[in-house]
């Protein structure tokens, strides 16, 4: 008696009472005004809250202010009376990435297009808002074509994850790329992953020893409790802003906040700071034993490389692993550090967070190290003990696996022998 076959269920999706290009407009709708929405509530508390009640509250100008926030974490600078903020609230961004997948998951149609339509879509909304925001402003053409961009870049990849994970992948485009290159392309995000949850434990051991002075400031502020509240969401949404700085203050190159400052294992030199809490879980710490905090980042590399070995058939696949890794390393940690730095007002704060290319390489390198560091250990023990270096199988404790076998292979097995009966 056999069990009876479940079928799998369903995924909760809505896409298929739409039409495609439906599900495309519905989905980047949603998604832009969703993300949007977190923004406006917190600045209208903020405005109700505000200490000025002697006159009406001006509950027009929050949306302004609300949309110039949101398109800050797509990208757009804002320009105030105070300063110039171009430091994008990573956070804010992330989380309108979540909206869009979350959307697309929901709505939209196994069609590519209609990701595409979504994608654009919620492009052209953030051009709308950008010019409603910056309405009469003299870069508001510029502000306009920077919004639909950031919205595209954000917009794209979520709305591809969402259908990917609704539908599934249809195109089958990674077996096409050479298993060396998909092992380095693993291990590039692997490394990348583990560097930032190291930078992120730096980053609570920092505000632990700050934890006074980040009371302190926010005693001294005396917001409110709403005040107080919509300070505190403000500063998570750059949380991992501050995560990024910290991995560029884990590869020993640092960070500033502010010209002629410097935080870096090797010396701290601090400047006139706002008063901000967040800005309390700065490193102070430099010398000692900080100055080895680079080789976190080597052993990293070293433990990726291990954990990845049984994917490489060769000492060459080993090579283009390696080189793929850290080429991919490079150009997303340059990213990273890109999208963490600008304005963060007038001044010395005019330019803020890790130098990119500096901070790009030196991670990149260390974690390069870290794989050579097991594949030159592996050869020299390989000829040590005198066999082919260039074999994988040379590798201590590692057999060579099998290849896949070829069609025409699979196809001769499945063939019975000469003269021999089928069962």
């Amino acid at each position: 008696m056999t069990a009876p076959t479940v079928a799998p269920r369903a995924p909760r999706t809505l896409a298929g009472e739409l039409p495609v290009w439906a599900s495309g407009l519905v989905t980047g709708a949603v998604a832009a005004a969703a993300s949007l929405l977190i923004v406006v509530a917190p600045t209208l508390a903020a405005l109700a809250a505000s200490p000025d009640t002697g006159s009406a509250i001006d509950w027009g100008s929050a949306f302004p202010v609300a949309t110039r926030l949101w398109l800050l974490g797509l990208g757009v600078p804002v320009a105030t009376s105070a300063g110039l903020f171009s430091l994008v609230p990573l956070g804010l961004t992330i989380v309108t990435l979540l909206i869009v997948i979350a959307t697309a998951q929901r709505f939209l149609m196994r069609s590519w297009a209609a990701a595409l339509l979504a994608s654009v879509t919620f492009a052209v909304l953030a051009g709308f808002a950008a010019s409603f925001a910056w309405a009469g402003a003299d870069d508001a053409s510029g502000s306009t074509a920077r919004a639909v961009i950031g919205g595209l870049v954000v917009a794209a990849p979520g709305a591809v994850i969402g259908r990917v994970r609704a539908h599934g992948l249809t195109i089958d485009v990674v077996d096409r790329i050479p298993p060396a290159v998909r092992t380095g392309i693993r291990a590039a995000f692997a490394s990348i992953a583990a560097g930032l949850g190291i930078a992120a434990v730096a980053g609570v051991a920092s505000t632990l020893e700050g934890a006074h002075a980040i009371a302190d400031t926010a005693t001294a502020l005396d917001a409110g409790v709403v005040g107080n509240a919509v300070l505190a969401v403000g500063q998570l949404l750059y949380l991992p802003t501050l995560v990024v700085w910290m991995l560029a203050w884990v590869s020993g190159v640092g960070f500033s906040v502010g010209d002629g400052s410097l935080y870096s294992p090797g010396s701290t030199t601090a400047g006139a700071l706002p008063e901000l809490p967040l800005l309390g879980a700065l490193p102070q710490g430099a010398g000692g034993l900080l100055l080895w905090t680079p080789l976190l980042l080597v052993a990293v590399g070293v433990l990726v490389r291990v954990a990845l070995r049984r994917r490489l058939w060769s000492w060459r696949d080993d090579a283009v692993a390696a080189a793929t890794a850290t080429l991919l390393t490079f150009v997303l940690v340059a990213v990273l550090a890109a999208l963490a730095s600008g304005a963060a007002g007038p001044g010395r704060l005019s330019h803020v967070g890790p130098e990119v290319w500096a901070v790009a390489g030196a991670v990149a390198g260390l974690l390069a190290l870290g794989y050579v560091t097991v594949g030159a250990t592996a050869a020299l023990v390989a000829r040590l003990r005198g066999t082919d270096p260039r074999r994988r199988d040379t590798e201590p404790g590692l057999e060579e696996p099998a290849r896949p076998a070829s069609d025409d292979e699979r196809s001769q097995e499945a063939q019975p022998a000469e003269g021999s009966s089928t069962p």
